[in-house]
C-alpha cells in the first residue's frame, strides 16, 4: 500500500462548482399545494426594516439604485467577456435615456401587481383635433371618465367649452382634462396596442386558472437590496422585478417578468442563455437570502409575448440552471475582487494562458467542420 504525505498538499479546484443538493430548492407542487389551501386568506405584508438583517432592503428609485456604486448582475455578465469590460461598465455613469409615452413591459409589470390599471388604458376616438368640433367631442371623452372618478369635482360655476369659445382657449381646456387623467392614472395608447393589452388582461386571469394573481398575492416590487458578499468582501445589489414570501406563497421566491419577441418557448430559452439570464437569477437568490436571512430558492419568470399571439407563460426555474447561475456570479466576483486588488483590469489578453504575452489559442467552433456534400457536375456534351 502507498503512504500519502498529506501535509505539503494543496487545495485544489472543486470537481464540480456546480453541484448541489436537490433538496435546497423547493419543487413547484410545494408552491401549489400551499396555493390550494391559503387561496382565500389574506395576504402577509412584511416590513422592509425587518428584512434588512445582513444589509439594506428599501423601495427607492431606480435611479438611486442604478447610480450606487455596489456591483450588479449586469457588471458581473461584462466581467465574464473580460475584465476590461467589467470596469467600463462598473465605470459608466447612469444616464436616463428619453422613453417612449406608453412601455408595453413597464404597464404589464405594474397591471400585474394592481390589475384597476387594466381598466385605466383607453383607446381616445377618432376626431379631427384641427377643428373646433373634434376638440369639442375629445373634450366630452374626457369628461365622461373624470366623471367616474371619486375625486375629481367640476367647477358647477364654470362655462361648458362650446363653439363660442376661442380655438386655442378650446385645446388648453382639452389638455388640462387630460392632464388630470393622466394624474388619475390613465394611459392613452394607440388600437392595436389596446389590443395587446386585451389579451394581456385575459391572460393575466385565465392563465393556469388565474394561478399568476395567487403568485403575486401580497407580492413585492420596486425594492432594493443592498448587501456585501462574505467571500470576497465586495458590495453587491441586485433589484428583482417582484419577490415573495414564505407567508404568502410556502417557500421565498424571486418573481422575474420578461418581455420577448420569441414566437414560442424554445426561442425565448435560447435567447434567456444567450443573454445570461441564469447569472442573474442565481444572484438575486444569493444576495437577498445573505441580506434578508431568509431562504430566496425559488425562482418562478412570467413571460409576455409582445408578438402574436400576445400570449404569456409563467416558467419555474430548473435548480440545475440556478445553481449554474450561482456558479457564474460567484466566479465573475472572483475576477472582479482579483482586478481591485491587483488594481488592473486586462482585456482580451486575460483569456491568454499565462506566459504567452496575451496571444490566444484560436479554434473556430464544431459546427464550422462539418463536412460538405459532393458536387456532381454532369457533362452533357
Amino acid at each position: 500500500m502507498i503512504d500519502f504525505d498529506l501535509n505539503n498538499c494543496a487545495e485544489g479546484e472543486e470537481l464540480n462548482p456546480s453541484a448541489y443538493n436537490p433538496d435546497d430548492y423547493p419543487t413547484k407542487e410545494t408552491v401549489l399545494d400551499f396555493i390550494a389551501l391559503n387561496c382565500n386568506k389574506k395576504p402577509v405584508n412584511i416590513d422592509l426594516k425587518s428584512l434588512s438583517v445582513n444589509g439594506v432592503v428599501k423601495r427607492d428609485p431606480m435611479e438611486t439604485y442604478l447610480e450606487s456604486r455596489h456591483i450588479s448582475s449586469s457588471n458581473l455578465k461584462s466581467a465574464l467577456k473580460t475584465p476590461r469590460s467589467f470596469y467600463y461598465d462598473w465605470e459608466r455613469v447612469f444616464e436616463e435615456k428619453p422613453k417612449p409615452c406608453f412601455q408595453l413591459g413597464t404597464f404589464a409589470h405594474m397591471a400585474f401587481l394592481e390589475p384597476r390599471l387594466f381598466e385605466l388604458v383607453k383607446v381616445e376616438p377618432a376626431c379631427n383635433q384641427a377643428s373646433k368640433d373634434g376638440v369639442i367631442q375629445m373634450i366630452k371623452f374626457y369628461e365622461e371618465l373624470l366623471a367616474n372618478e371619486e375625486n375629481y369635482a367640476r367647477d358647477a360655476e364654470s362655462e361648458s367649452p362650446s363653439e363660442k369659445w376661442n380655438f386655442n382657449a378650446l385645446k388648453e381646456y382639452r389638455d388640462d382634462l387630460k392632464q388630470k387623467l393622466i394624474d388619475f392614472g390613465y394611459s392613452f395608447i394607440s388600437e392595436e396596442m389596446n389590443m395587446i393589452i386585451t389579451a394581456l388582461k385575459r391572460n393575466y386571469y385565465w392563465y393556469g386558472g388565474g394561478i399568476i394573481p395567487n403568485i403575486l398575492k401580497g407580492a413585492y416590487s420596486e425594492v432594493s437590496f443592498y448587501g456585501k458578499d462574505e467571500e470576497t468582501g465586495l458590495n453587491v445589489r441586485v433589484r428583482p422585478d417582484y419577490f415573495n414570501v414564505e407567508e404568502n406563497i410556502g417557500v421565498n421566491a424571486v418573481i422575474s417578468f420578461k418581455t420577448t419577441r420569441a414566437d414560442d418557448l424554445g426561442k425565448f430559452y435560447y435567447d434567456c442563455a444567450k443573454l445570461k439570464y441564469e447569472l442573474s437569477e442565481g444572484m438575486y437568490q444569493e444576495v437577498m437570502s445573505g441580506v434578508t436571512g431568509r431562504n430566496f430558492n425559488v425562482t418562478i419568470m412570467i413571460m409576455l409575448q409582445t408578438v402574436e399571439p400576445y400570449d404569456v407563460a409563467v416558467l419555474f426555474w430548473s435548480p440545475d440552471d440556478l445553481a449554474n447561475g450561482k456558479y457564474k456570479y460567484h466566479y465573475a466576483l472572483s475576477i472582479v475582487k482579483d482586478c481591485f486588488d491587483k488594481k488592473w483590469f486586462p482585456g482580451y489578453d486575460a483569456k491568454a494562458e499565462e506566459g504567452a504575452r496575451g496571444i490566444i489559442d484560436m479554434q473556430l467552433p464544431d459546427w464550422s467542420k462539418k463536412l460538405l456534400h459532393p458536387v456532381a457536375i454532369d457533362d452533357f456534351e
